[in-house]
């Protein structure tokens, strides 16, 4: 009897077979493919929100600009309004070319003392002609006035500011600091007649003499332009899918200017459509390979230098090119975002809204517009 008890006491212990710790092996797995999708939206909604007080920010700033200012910040130190295209990377009007007459200072620079960022505004200050009403045309060579109005790209102490990573700027579900093979400056708008409808052209810069892909600060932020800023066209919105069809009320295209544009100074009384129903800023993401899988990300937006977005392309064209075909499509000439199925936009009295790219197709220059007479809702 006792020999029986000790042999009882020594037997191995028994482990696990090969298929209980499949089993197991198994269980985790289906709970980690459970929990995943809801770890990873709520990252996501993290980063929606980040991008909202992002927006909110700018937005901030810009209104603090106006109330310093009495107006709001000048889309872009360029001469306008444009009559012909740009040749390159300076402005042409219809007497010539002003080479290196405008700064081209974006919007978004004129924030920065209101972000918070003053040693870097001093250098613009110092360096720089702010002023949207003046201008280095006829300047004598070498005077301060010649030298303050350099295009900012040729002036070495606004080139250096200009790398300046502001993560205000950026939004936490893009990369676009990842995006070094090219970059956009800046859109333009112009019209070839006077009674002609106005085109949008993004610039692509592919130099490589200076770095400027890699060195200098992006934005996925941009103020909102309107349908194609102001060109001195006197031509009716046409219909869709190159307008919104709004000419059939007598609105003509620069009537549905934003905010933003070359040279502005617009003011909170001028936005008669109401600070509620205007479009004040909003996302952008800048150039794909693949516009339609928002996949082999090239190029993004120099904060320095970033002129406005116009609302010109938001209108779908189903017989154009990819990046026509929808609205949620990505391309750099439209607001646009990596949240799925909208994009964050601003209105002027700093409100936020993710607004769907399948909202009515005409809203998008309605609310882009300060003072076309029609009021329009995102509900």
């Amino acid at each position: 009897m006792l020999v029986r008890m000790q042999r009882k006491n020594n037997t191995v212990p028994r482990g696990f077979t090969l298929v209980e710790l499949l089993v197991v092996i198994a269980i985790i797995g289906v709970l980690v493919g459970l929990l995943l999708p809801a770890v990873q939206a709520a990252r996501e909604a993290a980063r929606r929100m980040s991008c909202t007080n992002n927006l909110r920010q700018v937005g901030l700033a810009a209104l603090n600009f106006e109330t310093a200012n009495k107006r709001f910040p000048p889309g872009i130190l360029f001469p306008g309004p444009q009559r012909t295209p740009f040749p390159g990377a300076y402005p042409q009007t219809p007497e010539g070319v002003e080479t290196n007459q405008h700064t081209g200072v974006g919007h978004l620079a004129h924030l920065l003392p209101f972000l918070e960022l003053n040693q870097v505004w001093t250098v613009f200050q110092a360096n720089a002609n702010l002023n949207p009403d003046t201008n280095g045309v006829g300047a004598v060579a070498n005077s301060s006035q010649a030298l303050n109005n350099r295009f900012w790209r040729n002036n070495p102490a606004i080139f250096q500011a200009a790398q300046t990573k502001i993560p205000t700027f950026l939004c936490p579900s893009d990369v676009a600091e990842a995006a070094t093979a090219m970059s956009n400056p800046y859109t333009i708008s112009f019209t070839t007649a006077i009674t002609a409808a106005p085109q949008v052209v993004v610039l692509l810069d592919g130099s490589t003499t200076d770095n400027a892909h890699i060195l200098l600060g992006k934005t996925n932020y941009l103020g909102s332009s309107g349908r194609s800023g102001v060109t001195g066209s006197t031509a009716l919105d046409p219909p869709m899918p190159n307008g919104a069809d709004l000419g059939k009320q007598g609105i003509t295209c620069d009537d549905l200017r934003g905010v933003f544009f070359v040279r502005s100074k617009t003011t909170l009384p001028e936005i008669k459509d109401g600070a509620s129903n205007t479009f004040f800023f909003g996302e952008t993401t800048g150039g794909f390979r693949n516009p339609l899988t928002l996949s082999d990300r090239y190029s993004s937006f120099w904060w320095v230098s970033s002129g406005g977005q116009f609302l010109r392309f938001m209108i779908a064209d189903p017989s154009g090119p990819s990046w026509r075909r929808s609205a949620a499509v990505g391309h750099a000439a439209k607001f646009h975002s990596m949240h799925g199925p909208g994009v964050h936009m601003s209105y002027v009295d700093n409100s936020v809204r993710l607004m769907s790219y399948s909202i009515e197709p005409n809203l998008w220059y309605i609310l882009g517009g300060i003072k076309e007479g029609i009021n329009g809702s995102a509900e």
